[in-house]
């Protein structure tokens, strides 16, 4: 009998340290890359972390939201072999980072990046990408501490790259990197954490652990996400919603998401939704949902908003309005329509682990009521 455990995840999480210090210690005089776009360039932060750990031997700093699979093939061509590759930016740098690091492992071997993200052929057993130091400059979406990238084909499909040698070696959390973020990126993140935590308890492969973590998380953002919103300079918040977003990554890593991911990725590939948005705005529903299937299994989620299970959709309606998540909603979701994406909503991967079973005009349905409250009023 072969014992899967309930939790693993190897990366190194840094908490109290600068992030050019945990950089200059992992590179140490080993050949480096550098990840990342072209905001930290022009912040200085680039200049600051070569100025301590020295020159990279390579730098992609064009990385873009949501990059595609064309992106990272133009990225790796010239790329040569080093010891360690530093990601510093968002969840699309970071995913780009692994996905690098996977096309450069693959390079002589008999399975392509492509072949892996478009077909689903296994990755070899021997592949061993580079190590990957991340950088967090955002507060949500787990990239960090999880073994996923999300990249995107040219058919606007999304595509999932996954295995264990994907972890991060290290992850910073140095919540100076987050104060740069205007206020709709850091709702957007926030929101993206929030689906993480909800989305982990409602989840078939959820264990006592990963609840943990989402209540732990949910109470967090609960508290401070607004704070972050309101008081953007405010670094202990910035702190706080930091590691909630970092433990609800810790949730997915162990139960993959459900029905709001997968209803959330035709709105990012069709429309260019922010992820944050896009998986955030069914949480009333899905909530909803799935409470008619096993309320009890929602606990954790009561837990951390403070409320009895039953109210938990009316709750997270009450707190999206104080976050004024619709009128940022309006703008992002502005000329989306169902009728042209009804049949993607339902990613078999995703919406296979939600705790209550769902169809395609099920999905719709609930994506269609979520519309209409936070974009049509």
């Amino acid at each position: 009998m072969v014992l899967a455990p309930d939790f693993s995840c190897p990366t190194k999480v840094y908490t109290q340290t600068p992030f050019v210090d945990v950089v200059c210690d992992h590179v140490d005089r080993r050949s480096w890359i550098l990840v990342t776009s072209h905001g930290w360039l022009a912040r200085g932060a680039v200049a600051k972390l070569a100025d301590r750990a020295g020159k990279p031997d390579a730098m992609i700093s064009d990385v873009r939201e949501n990059p595609m699979l064309a992106d990272v093939d133009r990225m790796i061509a010239d790329i040569p072999n080093v010891d360690v590759i530093v990601a510093l930016g968002g969840g699309s740098v970071i995913d780009a980072a692994k996905a690098v690091v996977a096309g450069i492992a693959l390079r002589d071997a008999d399975v392509s990046l492509a072949q892996h993200l478009v077909r689903g052929t296994a990755l070899p057993d021997d592949f061993s990408p580079t190590p990957v130091i991340a950088v967090p400059t955002t507060a949500g979406t787990g990239s960090e501490v999880t073994r996923w990238a999300t990249i995107w084909g040219e058919d606007k499909q999304k595509l999932s790259l996954s295995h264990a040698n994907l972890f991060p070696a290290a992850a910073v959390l140095d919540p100076h990197l987050c104060l740069s973020m205007p206020n709709w990126l850091t709702l957007a993140t926030g929101l993206d954490a929030i689906s993480h935590a909800m989305e982990s308890v409602w989840n078939k492969n959820h264990t006592p652990l990963t609840d943990r973590f989402a209540a732990s998380a949910i109470e967090t953002l609960y508290g401070d996400l607004k704070k972050a919103v309101d008081d953007p300079a405010n670094f202990e918040v910035r702190r706080r919603v930091q590691v909630a977003a970092t433990q609800a990554g810790m949730a997915i890593s162990a139960t993959k998401t459900a029905l709001s991911h997968s209803i959330s990725y035709p709105f990012t590939s069709f429309f260019g939704v922010p992820h944050g948005f896009a998986c955030s705005f069914t949480l009333p529903e899905v909530s909803r949902f799935n409470l008619h299937e096993d309320s009890e299994r929602l606990r954790p989620i009561a837990n951390g908003l403070g409320c009895d299970v039953e109210e938990i959709p009316t709750v997270i309606d009450e707190w999206f309005g104080e976050l004024d998540v619709g009128h940022y909603m309006a703008d992002f979701f502005r000329g989306a329509s169902l009728s042209k994406i009804e049949d993607h909503l339902i990613t078999p991967a995703r919406a296979g682990n939600n705790l209550r079973t769902v169809s395609i005009s099920e999905a719709a349905a609930l994506a269609e009521v979520s519309l209409k409250r936070f974009v049509a009023a």
